[in-house]
């Protein structure tokens, strides 16, 4: 019974911290593209070895077990489909000052014209991302005929870093600056 209580007590701490991050902003980067499938996953299977382990008797065992899995696969089915439907893409951008880099997350919408969503993720320790919301980008192209790509829409592989905290996109509407340090974006809004 002791490794269970182990199992329990990981599984609360990651539980917990997952919970603390999603409150303050912060993302694992690794696991964006497939949202909280992996820790779902993680959560359903420790808690199935532990009802294996537990002393609960077997018919017990399986009910809860096939409960568990009936109704957890309906709705990692459906977060996945929504996921897929989302199409998100994602670009990593070194910073040539810092450690730090900045991860861009995009997808587009095309109804008559293309609409390109583009929102900002600056990295801690290279796996730690948090939002930058004030520096979400979205950009619309009217121009069905030629090639768009959401990659060449904004700008990405031709940007420059101004500075440690900012770096600029050459976007098919101008130049577009994206400040790391929040102090640096409040100025920015209020100089406008």
């Amino acid at each position: 019974m002791i490794k269970e209580k182990w199992m329990l007590v990981t599984l609360g701490i990651m539980n917990f911290i997952l919970v603390i991050m999603h409150l303050t902003g912060y993302v694992l980067l690794f696991l964006k593209p497939t949202g909280y499938i992996l820790p779902l996953v993680i959560n359903i299977v420790m808690i199935i070895i532990i009802l294996i382990k537990s002393k609960l008797s077997k018919v017990w065992t399986v009910i809860v077990i096939a409960s568990i899995l009936f109704i957890s696969i309906p709705v990692m089915l459906f977060y996945s489909f929504i996921l897929l439907l989302q199409d998100y893409s994602y670009t990593e951008i070194d910073n040539p000052y810092r450690k730090q880099s900045v991860v861009i997350e995009y997808r587009h919408a095309t109804l008559g014209e293309t609409t390109y969503f583009y929102n900002v993720y600056k990295t801690k320790f290279g796996f730690i991302g948090k939002r930058l919301n004030d520096q979400s980008i979205t950009i619309m192209v009217r121009d069905y005929l030629s090639s768009n790509d959401a990659e060449g829409v904004f700008g990405l592989g031709n940007e420059e870093w101004l500075s440690a905290n900012t770096v600029r996109f050459f976007t098919r509407e101008g130049p577009k600056d994206i400040h790391l340090n929040p102090l640096q974006s409040l100025f920015k809004l209020e100089n406008k």
